[in-house]
């Protein structure tokens, strides 16, 4: 039976995540503490690793119990020289600051370091600042996923982690299990009637609503899969130097294309580059459960 096997929240968008052994459902169906804090500018314009690749180069650990953030820039990232101008940032030391807006949180810092200008932390406790409004809860894939797409660009596990930032990962599944939640396929017609259907109209599903997605289990709290993740350019870049990875959307795509499961109708996706399942909390269920690791995953038709 599938598991929950790895909890990562990112406390500060498009910095780097916290692995906890556990993490508490919102009412919004987000994780405690996942993207709870994010960088604007003084036009109100998010500031993440989409609009700039100097994110890879900033290391973050976070004492979330305290409201700490320690942030430094990694040498590797200077050594490698892929980020224009990351030189500059050679001065900048190893600090600690409390997770607040103002002088004595990270703004300064982060408005020197990302070169935006001058940055304001704003901070949402209950749901924080999802990538998709509509599935604020926390997104899930399949460890062998990633170490799927790691084989096919010859990183390791934990850069594909780092790449993708997923939420939660399940094991004891085959690769892209998640998948079969977001985009289940049709289950078998009886064959007579599908060899008709098919004569009739060319596609024995035709008349048939699309599938819905599947709604799963994690101990006590329950969700609904609904849809895939869209991938965006950030992880195409290495995690450390932002190095891009040349034909990586190309090449990924092509890999998705070959190894798509026959259980998943993948029809009604605009494009293949996409890997993890959004999530939403379950109608009428207020959150408050704990995910903790070891727990199984419980996966059922809607």
């Amino acid at each position: 039976m599938p598991t929950l096997d790895r909890i990562t929240i990112y406390p500060i968008k498009s910095l780097d995540g916290v692995d906890v052994a556990e993490a508490r459902v919102l009412s919004s169906g987000a994780l405690e503490n996942d993207r709870r804090w994010r960088l604007i500018d003084m036009e109100g314009r998010v500031v993440n690793a989409k609009r700039t690749p100097v994110f890879h180069a900033i290391r973050a650990e976070f004492a979330l119990d305290e409201r700490l953030v320690s942030l430094s820039i990694d040498p590797a990232a200077i050594t490698a020289a892929a980020i224009p101008g990351i030189d500059r940032l050679q001065h900048l030391g190893h600090d600690s600051f409390h997770l607040v807006p103002g002088e004595k949180g990270p703004c300064g810092w982060l408005s020197e370091a990302l070169g935006c200008g001058e940055l304001l932390l704003e901070e949402r406790a209950e749901g924080g600042f999802p990538d998709d409004r509509d599935a604020p809860g926390p997104t899930l894939i399949a460890t062998a996923s990633l170490v799927e797409v790691a084989r096919w660009f010859s990183f390791d596990l934990a850069e594909a982690r780092r790449r993708f930032r997923v939420n939660l990962e399940i094991g004891s599944c085959d690769p892209f299990w998640e998948d079969t939640l977001a985009s289940p396929a049709r289950p078998n017609l009886n064959p007579s009637l599908a060899d008709l259907t098919a004569d009739l109209a060319g596609d024995p599903y035709a008349h048939l609503p699309p599938p819905e997605p599947q709604e799963f289990s994690i101990g006590q709290a329950r969700f609904r899969a609904t849809n895939m993740c869209k991938r965006c350019g950030v992880p195409s870049r290495d995690s450390t130097t932002g190095a891009v990875t040349a034909h990586f959307r190309d090449a990924f795509e092509a890999r998705r294309a070959r190894g798509l499961r026959t259980d998943v109708a993948a029809g009604g996706w605009t494009h293949l580059y996409q890997l993890a399942v959004n999530t939403a909390i379950l109608r009428g269920d207020v959150g408050g459960a704990v995910l903790a690791l070891g727990i199984s995953v419980d996966a059922w038709d809607a």
